[in-house]
């Protein structure tokens, strides 16, 4: 999309009957400056933020040059069409992992949609027409030579970087409660990143095929282009550049517990890495690793080695940061259940293994070889209760909260369910596992059943306790007739006439 090429490429809930165990019904302690209110998600429709409506101004800018481009390059329809087709089978899956990698409190999906908009439409658009400008002017102060050699190296990353930050710097203004940690800027500056290295390198693929002179197979030049900047040098890229940008912002802004020139000197420490990696990538610097004999395009194995070398040590910066960064959600996490008074919710080795998706992921496949397919997936439920329940707290105004009540509920449901013999977690008989024969004294009565189990099944206990064993785990679309109720619990009968008491809130009313 910019005006040159880069030097890394070529020209191409508990009911009100159960007696969980509780401490005194107090409020929930006074939010700490780590314990952050997870609870609630802004929207990026915010008309009374005047950033918003810059936002919008831009993206109405950006989104006309943006238009105005893509129509130019679509009248090479197979490599315009292919181009896409090949950034999204990278996008996607790309996008995916850096939404997964906050492992707590996961950003607003419009919010992460702005941010790719702002990398994708106005971030390019405008640094299109600024590179350009800055390049001009580079070789008449300089000289026409230098600026080929170096221009990309010199006004590329300080273009490119300020206009991608200053998308993070208006997420923030419109929902400054959505950065309650150095993550979260990881994640928005990420997302810009990627936004912009989408519609750049569509710009690469559709030039490359301009500068085939007429060629008639459009896919070669787009595959070999592809090949290069995404599969070659995808890692270092802008993803890179401003996760490390946006970290830096988010440091300044989260980290208001540190004094001002800790913060100050880690937000410029973050912010001139981004910067210099982008420098790195675009800079003449071990161009020789491209080097072949008899003037030959270099090889895909070339250019993986160009971009190892010179994108390695920034990426594994970057995932430094990230790792500390996840600590420090963790952290947060722990002081959001701090003095929860149910044992049961979540215990610190529990903590321990959310950190990470590769902590999450063992303790699922141990639950795995001890209970099959099943138990993997209810300790991972199991897991996203937890981090709900967190959600939940750090929105709450008193441990006693009913909705915190209903998350303790299903937290011991669930654990009653891994704790259950195997035969009753992973059997789905069309009557109650492990009820008790009919009785031969109850009166014989007309089935009408009343409510239906839902899907996924329901777990019951013999009395309104979550903290006794359960008896039996109901099928789902096991017809049942409600006897009582207390409180949320539901005395239920069966149509062998077995009974038992299940979460009443979970059934389907039969009509």
């Amino acid at each position: 999309m910019t005006a040159f090429v880069d030097r890394g490429s070529s020209g191409m809930q508990a009911p009100a009957g159960a007696q969980i165990p509780a401490g005194p019904s107090s409020p929930a302690p006074s939010p700490t400056p780590t314990a952050q209110r997870w609870g609630k998600q802004a929207s990026i429709i915010q008309p009374t933020q005047p950033a918003f409506w810059l936002f919008c101004v831009l993206l109405a800018i950006g989104g006309y040059l943006f238009v105005q481009e893509q129509s130019l390059m679509s009248t090479l329809t197979t490599a315009f069409l292919l181009s896409w087709v090949l950034v999204l089978a990278y996008a996607v899956p790309v996008a995916l992992i850096i939404y997964r990698l906050d492992l707590f409190e996961r950003e607003p999906k419009l919010m992460l949609a702005a941010a790719v908009l702002w990398g994708g439409v106005v971030a390019t658009s405008l640094a299109a027409n600024a590179n350009e400008a800055w390049l001009s002017l580079l070789s008449k102060v300089a000289s026409p030579d230098f600026a080929t050699q170096w221009g990309a190296a010199i006004v590329g990353p300080g273009v490119e970087e300020t206009l991608k930050l200053m998308g993070v710097v208006i997420l923030f203004l419109i929902a400054s409660s959505e950065f309650d940690g150095v993550m979260d800027g990881f994640v928005y500056g990420a997302m810009v990143g990627l936004g912009f290295t989408v519609v750049e390198d569509v710009s690469y693929f559709i030039n490359a095929v301009a500068s085939a002179q007429g060629a008639v197979d459009q896919s070669g030049p787009v595959l070999d282009t592809f090949l290069i900047r995404v599969v070659g040098g995808g890692l270092y890229g802008h993803v890179l550049f401003t996760g490390l940008t946006g970290t830096g912002f988010a440091f300044f802004v989260t980290q208001r517990a540190a004094t001002m020139p800790k913060r100050l000197m880690g937000a410029g420490l973050c912010i001139a890495a981004g910067v210099s990696a982008h420098v790195v990538w675009n800079s003449p610097w071990m161009d020789s690793v491209l080097t072949t004999s008899g003037g030959a395009n270099p090889s895909v194995v070339q250019w993986v080695e160009y971009g190892t070398l010179k994108g390695m040590p920034f990426l594994i910066l970057l995932g430094a940061l990230v790792f500390f960064a996840t600590r420090s959600e963790e952290s947060n996490y722990r002081a959001i259940v701090a003095g929860e008074p149910d044992p049961m919710v979540v215990t610190d080795d529990e903590i321990r293994s959310l950190r990470s998706l590769w902590a999450r992921r063992s303790a699922r496949s141990a639950a795995g070889r001890l209970r099959g397919p099943a138990g993997s997936r209810l300790t991972g439920r199991l897991q996203a209760a937890q981090i709900e329940y967190a959600m939940i707290r750090s929105g709450a105004d008193a441990l006693t909260d009913p909705a915190l009540d209903a998350q303790r509920l299903k937290i011991r449901g669930l654990r009653a369910e891994l704790a259950a013999p195997v035969a009753v977690v992973e059997a789905a008989p069309s009557v109650p596992v492990e009820a008790p024969a009919v009785s031969t004294s109850a009166p014989e009565t007309a089935w009408l059943p009343t409510h239906v189990v839902p899907a996924g099944g329901v777990v019951a206990w013999d009395v309104p306790d979550p903290a006794r064993r359960p008896i039996a785990r109901l099928a789902e679309r096991v017809e049942l007739v409600v006897l009582s109720q207390a409180g949320a619990w539901a005395q239920v009968r069966g149509v062998n006439g077995w009974t038992g008491w299940v979460d009443g809130r979970l059934l389907i009313q039969r009509r």
